[in-house]
């Protein structure tokens, strides 16, 4: 800083306050210390800064499937907010694994970020211990923890799947199969019983029979499209519970010679990019992905930095349904 500001002809304290925005400098001053800084290639030292602030302006974000266009758009949400704070992210893979997630919390607690954004791996309790033990503020994206009081942004997947079902009831659909996600996931346990709550208030069954649980992958979608297309009497309509087993469901629709919606109407959930190129474009329920990381990132950033132990905070965002053409009204012996 002292080699800065003889480059700049100013003192060190003026070097400060540019640097940490502490004090308002003039823009001329301003810029003669940008531009030392950048003629000699300053970087702040971190560690030492971090000792007195006690920060590190870093973050860490825990997400189960890196290859889920899902979790992109809510990255870029948590990365734009978090540089515009001055803060960088850790970004992390748990895959669905809670021990995997257990050692990602514990060596980023080691490199003393400043909180966490985490996407759980189960829905019980017990998974997250590590997690309040570390005593790093932290908050849940996507998917909420039973019996854990923490600051949570998701979508209200209840009210997504009772757009589904009045959808799929309106065209006249009764037998309507589900490929949910695993119950251990909060989300795929939210939407199995958010769809067959919805479809009972219709007057339609959620017949176990019509039922498969996924793994929230491509070989969960298609593997469950298969046993359930291959019934005697098939349903006439199929909700998959997330973005990578729909397109696994229609792979093997496409590989059993199946049409859509002339045999089966499809409706997926998330709504990727692909959905509209798909033959033909699918109707879906899309999320406000991005949003989700922002107010997740902006949470955060509200507890580091006010330092409160308030009372926790849950945030639902609305879904909404693209109607598309991969759904019709129900026809044939098996409506």
């Amino acid at each position: 800083m002292k080699d800065v500001a003889r480059r700049a002809r100013v003192s060190v304290s003026t070097v400060s306050h540019v640097l940490n925005g502490t004090r308002k400098v003039s823009e001329g001053t301003r810029g003669d210390v940008l531009a030392a800084v950048e003629e000699l290639s300053y970087r702040p030292n971190l560690l030492a800064k971090g000792l007195k602030t006690r920060r590190t302006f870093t973050i860490g974000l825990l997400i189960s499937d890196i290859q889920n266009s899902f979790f992109t758009s809510v990255v870029r949400g948590v990365e734009d907010v978090a540089l515009s704070h001055g803060y960088h992210l850790f970004l992390c893979n748990t895959d669905e694994d809670p021990e995997r997630e257990d050692e990602y919390i514990t060596e980023l607690a080691k490199k003393r970020v400043d909180g966490l954004m985490v996407a759980p791996s189960a829905r019980r309790e017990s998974h997250v211990r590590r997690l309040r033990d570390e005593g790093v503020p932290f908050v849940f994206v996507d998917r909420d923890v039973e019996g854990v009081d923490a600051d949570v942004v998701s979508v209200d997947n209840r009210v997504g799947m009772r757009l589904i079902a009045e959808h799929l009831v309106g065209l006249g659909h009764r037998r309507i199969a589900m490929i949910s996600g695993p119950l251990d996931k909060a989300s795929g346990y939210e939407r199995h019983l958010g769809l067959r709550d919805a479809l009972a208030d219709l007057g339609v069954e959620l017949e176990d029979s019509l039922v498969r649980f996924g793994d929230f992958r491509t070989t969960g979608g298609r593997e469950g499209a298969r046993e359930l297309l291959s019934l005697p009497s098939p349903p006439t309509a199929l909700v998959t519970a997330n973005n990578q087993m729909t397109l696994g469901a229609l792979l093997t629709v496409n590989e059993m010679g199946l049409g859509v919606p002339g045999d089966v109407s499809v409706v997926g959930f998330d709504d990727p990019e692909w959905a509209p190129l798909t033959g033909p474009p699918l109707t879906t329920l899309a999320q406000p992905t991005y949003e989700m990381g922002v107010r997740a990132a902006r949470m955060l950033l509200d507890r580091i930095e006010d330092g409160s132990g308030g009372g926790s905070r849950k945030v639902l965002l609305e879904p909404w349904l693209m109607v598309r053409e991969s759904t019709a009204l129900a026809e044939g012996p098996n409506v």
